[in-house]
């Protein structure tokens, strides 16, 4: 008897669970999509890196597609999934939870969700009058630089000309910079290493008139963890500190060059390293 209302019960709550999934999700979505409302994205982070090293591309590019369908812009699932994850990720490598095989081969699956999306996320892009140009290099000796191609990702989108660079020397960077004479110089540092040869770079540039006035942007794990350390280092007016997402990124460099259609209303979102 007790088994029986046990299976009244299941049966009950799977003919719910079916009516929510085919009836009121997609009621939801939809209304939420007219009024303008996104979707909240919850992320189960853990399970998504075991989709990455369960290392089955066509699987993962279907988790992201029904995440769209879901109504979660690629954007968004850019910033609260792929981006935490490859923190993640890291966080696991310095405290010996992963190996680097598991977290090259995981980096690597999120770099190829990027190239297998890259139309999608660019055919999103906003349309702005002017075309604003900015360089992006991690530092020489770092290995990581899937946080520079996300952030070139997403000026791109906004029709930015960007040159995404992965240098060998110091010298290759200003090479680049005297050819390419960007708008914005962005760097993202992963090494606390790093913020010593920023300030090399930042002298040698510095001997360059044409790129004296240039601002400077510096995100990436070094500056979220430690920016005390890198605002004592990197103490210049040029060089402006950015801490979170590329949207924030977005949302300086726009203010950095004056254009008209910054976005509003977001505090602390920089903090510009003593003014000389």
């Amino acid at each position: 008897m007790g088994s029986r209302r046990s299976n009244e019960d299941n049966s009950a709550q799977h003919a719910i669970g079916n009516m929510v999934e085919r009836l009121v999700l997609p009621k939801m979505v939809q209304t939420h999509r007219a009024l303008g409302i996104r979707p909240r994205l919850i992320c189960d982070l853990d399970g998504f890196i075991e989709k990455l090293l369960a290392n089955n591309q066509q699987a993962l590019f279907a988790s992201i597609e029904s995440l769209q369908q879901a109504g979660h812009p690629l954007e968004l699932i850019y910033n609260e999934l792929l981006t935490p994850a490859a923190r993640r990720l890291g966080e696991k490598w310095l405290s010996d939870e992963f190996s680097f095989s598991e977290v090259t081969l995981a980096t690597w699956q999120i770099e190829q969700i990027l190239h297998h999306f890259h139309q999608d996320f660019e055919s999103a892009r906003r349309t702005r009058a002017s075309k604003s140009s900015m360089l992006i290099s991690v530092m020489p000796g770092e290995q990581h630089s899937l946080g520079a191609k996300m952030l070139s990702a997403f000026f791109r989108k906004e029709h930015w000309d960007v040159f995404l660079l992965q240098p060998e020397s110091l010298r290759a960077i200003l090479d680049e910079l005297m050819v390419f004479r960007p708008q914005l110089i962005a760097i993202t540092v992963t090494q606390l290493e790093s913020l010593e040869q920023i300030k090399s770079l930042l002298k040698l540039v510095k001997q360059q008139p044409a790129l004296r006035a240039t601002p400077w942007i510096i995100g990436g794990r070094v500056i979220n963890d430690h920016p005390m350390q890198a605002v004592a280092v990197l103490s210049d007016r040029n060089i402006h500190l950015c801490q979170g997402d590329a949207n924030q990124a977005l949302a300086l460099a726009h203010r950095l060059l004056g254009h008209e259609s910054a976005r509003q209303g977001q505090n602390g979102l920089s903090s510009t390293a003593a003014q000389h």
